[in-house]
């Protein structure tokens, strides 16, 4: 039995890790989560800490996966799994199968957005890196990165990968490309952005202007 007052650190990892499994087996399976099948999952004897163990399963579903775990039946306590901020590409099929890629999808989206809108490749490969991601190094989320972005999230219509005008040598860049202007929007991904970084999002004050103009650009269209 769980002492009630207290779970040690690396009890409560693995258990985060157990229910972000099961999360990620309830997407690909397109069926909703339960709070039984949770509890069931990480073990009804850690009931009393189910709520942190549930928000830290969550915020990874959230932020490396781009997946959002949403209540739909407060009654019922059932959960479905949809992917975040109206992006409905899921990457399933590319880099490692079988593993969402909507995250890295959405961090592109914000490394863009806070560069002005547009970040040449050298730059993106260097942020890249401290994340762990390296061109041409396998990643157990992502496979090859360099090709995920470069011509899958390319080929979907999420980036631009352009040759930068009179450049000598050759050197590219990456913008949004129009699937992304069509599915989210500047102060969705802002938001987003402000969320990891723990900021309000008008401590950006150049780009949530921007953001509040696409706004409104979107609601006279």
């Amino acid at each position: 039995m769980a002492n009630p007052l207290f779970i040690p650190q690396d009890m409560l990892s693995r258990k985060v890790v157990s229910l972000v499994r099961f999360l990620l087996l309830k997407y690909r399976m397109n069926l909703r989560a339960t709070k039984a099948e949770m509890l069931d999952r990480i073990s009804r004897d850690y009931e009393m800490f189910f709520h942190v163990i549930s928000t830290k399963a969550t915020d990874c579903m959230w932020l490396l996966f781009g997946i959002e775990v949403r209540q739909v039946d407060p009654l019922g306590h059932s959960y479905s799994l949809v992917t975040a901020l109206g992006i409905t590409y899921d990457g399933l099929q590319h880099g490692a199968v079988g593993i969402p890629k909507t995250g890295l999808v959405i961090i592109m989206l914000c490394i863009i957005f806070i560069g002005d809108n547009c970040v040449s490749e050298e730059a993106l490969w260097r942020l890249l890196n401290v994340m762990g991601l390296y061109a041409g190094r396998d990643h157990f989320i992502y496979g090859e990165p360099r090709r995920l972005i470069t011509e899958h999230f390319v080929q979907e219509g999420y980036l631009e990968y352009r040759q930068v005008p009179d450049s000598d040598p050759p050197s590219h860049e990456f913008l949004w490309g129009p699937r992304a202007h069509a599915e989210t929007t500047k102060m969705k991904i802002l938001s987003f952005f402000a969320s990891i970084v723990r900021r309000d999002p008008r401590s950006y004050p150049s780009r949530y202007a921007e953001a509040l103009r696409d706004e409104l650009q979107r609601t006279e269209t």
